[in-house]
């Protein structure tokens, strides 16, 4: 299957430099030269990964354009930035699920641009739909079956109630995304309007069952006043083994 990358404000140096360094999918590459351009390709192709350079937007004054992104398309998005630290909370409240450095080495980029495509492979099967609601899968060192609610960590059997299990279900199938308390709510759980009531105590009891250390978790992370990110991580040495 071929996937297709849209970018927008990228030089030719870098978009050359991922072509050479994403050899994990058969990708084609759109380079768009203006932001109306990249709306109107959004509008009529299909893209399975868009990558933007923050200093493009900021030099035509169109920061913001990332909110007119997401009234067409849920394509995942990568912004580059110069000073990510920076930029990160308000790039993710426009629309963005990821916010990163721009600058050398490129391979930090490929290694971002290839989580995000995963999601359209091995994790959420987008090559086959009729197996993405089933179908089993692991990430780092968390394994999850659907179809049969199995969740083991290290190979170790982990016990999940229901809402926790649904909402590592769908960390899983969003990896290295940050998500709002909305979407969890939502698309997790299907409690569309009642986000209000806030997700931090599910995501607590998810992180005592999965974490080696719930106080320090490396798998979902914490996103200050926007959400959560869940990282596929490989701990080398795992105490819950």
């Amino acid at each position: 299957m071929i996937y297709s990358v849209l970018t927008v404000g990228l030089s030719d140096k870098l978009v050359a430099a991922l072509q050479n360094l994403i050899i994990q999918y058969d990708l084609n590459f759109t380079t768009s030269l203006t932001t109306r351009e990249a709306n109107r390709l959004l509008e009529r192709r299909v893209f399975h990964l868009l990558i933007i350079g923050l200093d493009y937007l900021r030099t035509i004054q169109q920061a913001d354009w990332l909110t007119d992104i997401r009234h067409i398309s849920f394509v995942p998005l990568i912004v580059l930035s110069d000073t990510p630290e920076q930029d990160i909370n308000n790039m993710v409240q426009l629309g963005a699920d990821m916010c990163i450095s721009g600058k050398p080495p490129f391979a930090a980029i490929a290694n971002h641009a290839c989580a995000q495509l995963r999601r359209y492979t091995e994790y959420n099967h987008y090559n086959d739909p009729a197996r993405t609601e089933t179908s089993s899968f692991q990430m780092g060192d968390i394994f999850i079956d659907p179809a049969r609610r199995i969740v083991k960590v290290c190979r170790r059997l982990v016990n999940l109630r229901p809402r926790e299990f649904s909402l590592l279900l769908y960390f899983m199938r969003n990896p290295n995304i940050v998500l709002n308390s909305e979407q969890i709510c939502e698309h997790a759980w299907g409690m569309e309007g009642s986000y209000n009531q806030g997700v931090s105590h599910p995501v607590r009891l998810l992180r005592q069952a999965i974490e080696p250390d719930p106080i320090n978790p490396v798998y979902i992370k914490t996103v200050y006043r926007v959400g959560y990110c869940f990282t596929a991580y490989c701990v080398e040495t795992c105490d819950m083994c």
